[in-house]
């Protein structure tokens, strides 16, 4: 995970990024059947982000599950399988495919953009606030 070289820093003096990468080798020592991550690509930057993606593929074809919360949509439904959409209701589509219907289902205007294999989602312009 890159993070051998803070083995023995306080936590208080290491950055966001090698903490989410010290608290998921933590989670991932104990070999749990399942993983559930909130927002694990906070503080990281974009290089590991996707190595931590490809490790959590490899990690859920060795038969473990996860379950991963993020509104960066457009760069994970590259790795996932499937996705759950939660606003007010949830809304479970069985594949990893983003449709115009599952940008609707936001109520924001979002729009995906591909560069290369992985997509990055965007907001377009719009004046109403969620509260």
């Amino acid at each position: 995970m890159g993070i051998y070289s803070i083995r023995k820093s306080p936590a208080s003096e290491i950055s966001g990024g090698q903490l989410q990468r010290a608290l998921l080798c933590r989670a991932l020592a104990s070999d749990p059947e399942i993983l559930i991550l909130d927002e694990p690509n906070t503080y990281v930057d974009n290089q590991f982000e996707h190595e931590l993606y490809d490790r959590l593929v490899k990690y859920n074809n060795q038969g473990k599950a996860i379950l991963l919360v993020t509104h960066d949509v457009g760069t994970v439904s590259y790795y996932i399988k499937t996705i759950a959409c939660v606003n007010e209701t949830l809304h479970y589509h069985n594949s990893n495919i983003i449709t115009e219907q599952q940008l609707a289902s936001y109520n924001c205007p979002l729009q995906i953009i591909t560069h290369g294999d992985v997509p990055h989602t965007v907001l377009k312009k719009h004046d109403h606030f969620h509260e």
